[in-house]
C-alpha cells in the first residue's frame, strides 16, 4: 500500500516506535491527562491511573485484538510471520517506557546478534497482552522477539493507536517505513576509569565523553500533514559537544 506524497510526513525516532496495546494505553493516559491536568501531578496516581486503563483493555476494550492478523510486517525487505501478539514494539535503544527492556537479555542468542546502540540494527518486539505488558513495564519479563535489522515496514488497512518516543496519535491506514536516516548526532558517556593515586590507593576517577553518533533512524509515517507537522514528533538533535572521541559511526 503506497500512500500520495502529499499525505505521506516523516518524524524522527530516536528512541523507540509502538504500534498496538502499548501505544493504545499511552494515548488514553495522555487523552485523559489533558482533559484534567490538575488531576496528574502525582507519580503514584499516574500509576494507578495506567493500571486502570489496562484493566479496562483486559477485560472491556480489547481493541488490539488480532494485531498479528491485520498489520503486515517487513524487515530488510523480508515479510515475517508473527505470532499471536496485540501490539509491536521497535527499539533503536534497549530502553523504552520508564527505562524497561522488552528485548530482554542484552548478550547473543541463537539468531539474533547482540545489540548495541551503533549497530544499525532496530530490535522488532511483541507483545501478546496488556498483562504481558505490565510485566515488562515492571522489569519482570520481556516481550516476543520477532526480528532485527536495518530497516523496518509496517503496512496497515485501517487506523491504528501508535507512539513514536512516548508521544501517542492515531495513524491512519497506509505504510510505515522506519529507516536510518543521515541525521547526526552527539551522545554523552560516562566513563569509569579506576587509577592508582599519589599515595598508592586506588581511587575511581569519572569523566564524560562526547561521543560520535550518526544516523538516527527517520520513521517515515504515511499520515496527514497536519499530524506530522505535531511540534511534539519533532525531535531537534543536540548541539556539537567540543573535543569529542571518535568511535565510529553509532546508530541512536
Amino acid at each position: 500500500m503506497s500512500n500520495p506524497e502529499a499525505q505521506t510526513s516523516m518524524i524522527i525516532m530516536n528512541n523507540y516506535f509502538g504500534i498496538g496495546i502499548d501505544a493504545d494505553v499511552c494515548l488514553k493516559f495522555h487523552n485523559k491527562r489533558d482533559a484534567n491536568p490538575e488531576k496528574f501531578q502525582s507519580r503514584l496516581f499516574n500509576k494507578t491511573q495506567y493500571a486502570k486503563i489496562g484493566l479496562q483493555k483486559m477485560f472491556f476494550e480489547r481493541t488490539c485484538k488480532d494485531l498479528w492478523k491485520r498489520i503486515e510486517l517487513e524487515v530488510d525487505g523480508k515479510q515475517i510471520e508473527l505470532p499471536n501478539i496485540e501490539g509491536i514494539i521497535v527499539l533503536n535503544l534497549l530502553s523504552w517506557g520508564i527505562g524497561a527492556n522488552p528485548w530482554g537479555t542484552s548478550k547473543e542468542e541463537g539468531v539474533y546478534q547482540k545489540p548495541t546502540h551503533y549497530d544499525g540494527l532496530l530490535e522488532v518486539v511483541g507483545v501478546s497482552d496488556v498483562s504481558r505488558l505490565g510485566l515488562i513495564q515492571s522489569k519482570l519479563s520481556a516481550g516476543i522477539r520477532i526480528a532485527q535489522g536495518g530497516s523496518i515496514k509496517i503496512t496497515t488497512h485501517e487506523e491504528w493507536p501508535v507512539q513514536v518516543d512516548g508521544e501517542p496519535h492515531i495513524q491512519p491506514a497506509g505504510t510505515i517505513n522506519i529507516i536510518k536516516s543521515a541525521l547526526k548526532a552527539q551522545m554523552l558517556k560516562k566513563a569509569k576509569k579506576s587509577r592508582r593515586g599519589p599515595s598508592g590507593t586506588i581511587g575511581s576517577a569519572s569523566q564524560v565523553r562526547a561521543v560520535a553518533s550518526e544516523g538516527s533512524p527517520l520513521g517515515h509515517l504515511g499520515v496527514p500533514s497536519s499530524l506530522g507537522d505535531n511540534p511534539a514528533h519533532n525531535r531537534s538533535t543536540p548541539d556539537a559537544l567540543q573535543d569529542s572521541d571518535e568511535e565510529g559511526d553509532a546508530f541512536l
